[in-house]
C-alpha cells in the first residue's frame, strides 16, 4: 500500500476502539530532577498575555486559549535565572509562537502553501536586515517584530545570527509540513527527525535563552561537534516526547505526521509503536550522557559559560516535558 493510500485510510488514523498502552518513561537522565522556575513567572505571564492579545487584536476565545496554553510556564523553566525584562521578551516570543504556529497546523494557512510562504518571508525581513511595508504586515507578524527589535538591540552579533538562522529553519519546517500535507507523503522516522533538526520550533529557544541569561560565548563554541550534537539531541528529545504525549489528540484529529502514528501506519500495533518511539528516546538519553562527558575545554571562564549554555539546552527540554505533561494532567 503506497503512502497516499495509507494516509487516506481513516481506520488507520482513528482507532475505533479504546486501547490501553504503557507509555515510555520519559523522566530519565537530567529530566529526573525537579525544574527550577523563574520567580517572575506569575507577574510576567499576565503582562505578556495582555500584550499579545492587544497587539494582535485577539478575541476573547483566542485570549482564553493563550492563557490556558500558559507558555510563560514553559519559559519560566527554560530560563529560570533570567531578569524580568529579558524573561518578558522570552515569554512574548512563546505567547506569539503558539497562535502563529496554529495558522499552519489547523488555521487558515493549513492548505495554502503560497500564502504561507509570503507570511514567512514577511516574518523574516527584520531578522535579515530587510525593509518591509508596514501597512501590509499582519498583526501577528508585527508582534514578532517587537521581539526581534528587543533581542537585536541588546545582544551580541553571534546571538542575533543564531536566532535568525534558527527562525529560518523553523519557517522552512512549517512550509514543509504544509507541502507534505498537500502531497500526501508519509515520512520515515529518520526523515522526521532530520527535518526537525533544522526546523524545530524549539531551536529558536536556544539563542533566546542565551539572550535571556546574557551568556558571553565565542562563536567557536558553536562550531564544536559536541555542542552541535547536544543541540540536536535536545531537539530530538523534545520532538519525540511531544509525539508521545500528543498522540491521542493527533490521532483523533487524523494528523499523520506523528512518529507513533507513522509507526502504526507502517503496520505496528499501538503498543509496538509506542515501544519503538520510546527506544528512540532512550537512545537520546544515553547519547546525551556520553556527549556531555566529552565536551572540550576552552579555559575556565569560557567553560563556565559553556556549562550554562548546556544547562540551557537541558532547561528547554525539561520545560517542554513538564509543560506538556502538566497540560495533559489538566
Amino acid at each position: 500500500m503506497n503512502d497516499q493510500a495509507l494516509l487516506q485510510k481513516p481506520s488507520l488514523l482513528r482507532s475505533p476502539r479504546q486501547t490501553t498502552v504503557l507509555l515510555p518513561d520519559m523522566f530519565q537522565s537530567f529530566l529526573r530532577y525537579k525544574p527550577l522556575i523563574n520567580p517572575n513567572y506569575e507577574t510576567v505571564k499576565a503582562d505578556s498575555e495582555d500584550w499579545i492579545n492587544r497587539v494582535c487584536a485577539f478575541d476573547s476565545k483566542m485570549a482564553r486559549k493563550i492563557s490556558k496554553c500558559d507558555f510563560s510556564y514553559f519559559c519560566a523553566i527554560a530560563a529560570p535565572e533570567a531578569p524580568p525584562e529579558r524573561f518578558r521578551t522570552l515569554c512574548d516570543w512563546g505567547n506569539w509562537v503558539f497562535p502563529f504556529d496554529d495558522m499552519f497546523d489547523n488555521g487558515r494557512l493549513r492548505d495554502l502553501p503560497e500564502d504561507s510562504r509570503l507570511v514567512m518571508e514577511s516574518l523574516m525581513m527584520p531578522l535579515l536586515g530587510q525593509n518591509s511595508q508596514e501597512e501590509k504586515r499582519l498583526h501577528i507578524v508585527r508582534a514578532h517584530d517587537s521581539v526581534v527589535e528587543r533581542v537585536l538591540s541588546s545582544t551580541t552579533a553571534g546571538v542575533q545570527r543564531r536566532f535568525a538562522f534558527a527562525m529560518q529553519g523553523y519557517c522552512h519546517g512549517a512550509l514543509m509540513q504544509v507541502n507534505d500535507r498537500l502531497g500526501n507523503r508519509l515520512p520515515s522516522l529518520e526523515e522526521m527527525l532530520a527535518l526537525r533538526h533544522e526546523s524545530s520550533g524549539c531551536r529558536p529557544l536556544y539563542p533566546l535563552v542565551e539572550y535571556a541569561h546574557d551568556l558571553q560565548l565565542p562563536d567557536e563554541v558553536f562550531d564544536d561537534p559536541c555542542i552541535q550534537e547536544l543541540e540536536d539531541l535536545g531537539v530530538d528529545m523534545v520532538a519525540i516526547s511531544n509525539d508521545i504525549l500528543s498522540y491521542q489528540k493527533e490521532q483523533a484529529e487524523g494528523v499523520p505526521h506523528n512518529m507513533v502514528i507513522v509507526c502504526q501506519l507502517r503496520g505496528l500495533s499501538a503498543q509496538q509503536a509506542f515501544d519503538t518511539v520510546g527506544k528512540l528516546l532512550e537512545g537520546c538519553y544515553r547519547r546525551w550522557e556520553e556527549v556531555e562527558g566529552i565536551v572540550p575545554h576552552w579555559g575556565a571562564e569560557v567553560d563556565a559559560e559553556v556549562q550554562r549554555y548546556i544547562d540551557g539546552i537541558k532547561a528547554v527540554v525539561k520545560a517542554n516535558l513538564n509543560w506538556r505533561a502538566g497540560r495533559i494532567r489538566d
